[in-house]
């Protein structure tokens, strides 16, 4: 190995109906410099992966390129195996450095891998090969205002799966998982309990905010209690009427200021905002606010969701710039992101 130092692929269940459930990563260390490197280090990262998978992996094309936050660098490039586009590989950059390496396969790859590996994958083995880092937290800052961030005077509408039209008559939200009793709540039992939180900023990963929120909702930690969560669990996963789902630590997922939303600004939710009912959790970026949600499940274990698979941090925290995954044992270990970022853009 070069750039990387291991890499690692799984199946992950609650990624199917998003039609990319088989997820991989790779930890490494690498100076950063133009546009080569980013394209050397996925070329990297797919023969290793092809090797796990036992396929003829390749990077086919550069997707796109992002520059977030004023600080990551975001290059994606479309895998492809026997002329077969099967998903994505992407690369993240900040201050010359190397954060992560991430990415995701279609179920196309049932068709192309060996029987044997497919149904590894699919009875819960992680496929491995050299050394894998786990979780990293980074140091929040005692900023004022979040780094990164530009206050815009209203919503963007990001909608990964589309926004979504759902029936409050047949609606549903449903907890379950690590808890001694599974709740079934429907719209109107939410509205009945819920109460008004004092103003809360909102923070898209993107790098814009909303200021002086007046979120409605029903506090996470209450409808814990009432399906009496195990002290076992330490995950929650969100999960949407069309597929989408995000994780959030379970930490905070239970601060006072995490809510099921089902208003906002002595509003009813529109469709576009999430109706009828998202997570509000504002200490973290927006993604993992996710909207139409239907079921919210309690893991002992960590399992990507939409946004994580595809690069984004496992927390999410907004005072700590945890936009993207860290698998750099060296960013790891001084717990903050490297200085002078800028722009590397596509040649």
């Amino acid at each position: 190995m070069g750039f990387i130092h291991g890499c690692s692929v799984y199946y992950d269940r609650f990624l199917e109906d998003a039609g990319i459930p088989v997820v991989f990563e790779c930890t490494g260390s690498s100076k950063i410099e133009s546009p080569s490197s980013f394209l050397n280090i996925a070329s990297e990262a797919s023969k290793i992966l092809g090797e796990l998978l036992g396929l003829e992996l390749r990077v086919h094309s550069l997707k796109h390129w992002e520059y977030i936050g004023g600080r990551f660098n975001l290059y994606a490039f479309s895998l492809a195996s026997k002329e077969m586009p099967i998903g994505q590989v992407r690369v993240v950059e900040t201050g010359g450095v190397l954060v992560n390496v991430s990415g995701t396969l279609s179920t196309s790859i049932s068709m192309l891998t060996d029987e044997n590996v497919w149904d590894s994958l699919k009875s819960g083995v992680r496929l491995t090969t050299g050394y894998n880092m786990g979780v990293t937290l980074l140091k929040a800052s005692r900023r004022a205002w979040p780094e990164g961030q530009k206050a815009i005077p209203k919503y963007v509408i990001y909608a990964a799966e589309g926004v979504q039209n759902v029936d409050p008559k047949t609606w549903r939200l449903k907890v379950k998982g690590e808890v001694s009793r599974e709740l079934t709540l429907t719209l109107e039992e939410l509205v009945e309990t819920s109460e008004e939180l004092d103003e809360r900023d909102f923070h898209c990963v993107t790098g814009w905010s909303v200021k002086g929120n007046k979120w409605i909702g029903v506090r996470l930690g209450k409808l814990a209690s009432r399906a009496g969560v195990s002290g076992d669990a330490k995950w929650l996963l969100a999960y949407g009427v069309a597929g989408y789902s995000t994780i959030i630590p379970i930490d905070e997922a239970l601060r006072e200021d995490s809510i099921i939303a089902v208003g906002l600004n002595g509003e009813k939710l529109t469709p576009e905002s999430g109706y009828p009912a998202r997570l509000l959790i504002p200490r973290l970026y927006g993604w993992k606010s996710a909207k139409w949600i239907r079921e919210l499940i309690f893991l002992k274990e960590y399992i990507d969701g939409y946004w994580e698979a595809l690069a984004y941090h496992e927390r999410g925290l907004v005072d700590a710039q945890e936009r993207f995954k860290v698998r750099n044992p060296e960013i790891a270990e001084k717990g903050e992101l490297p200085g002078n970022p800028k722009p590397i853009k596509p040649g």
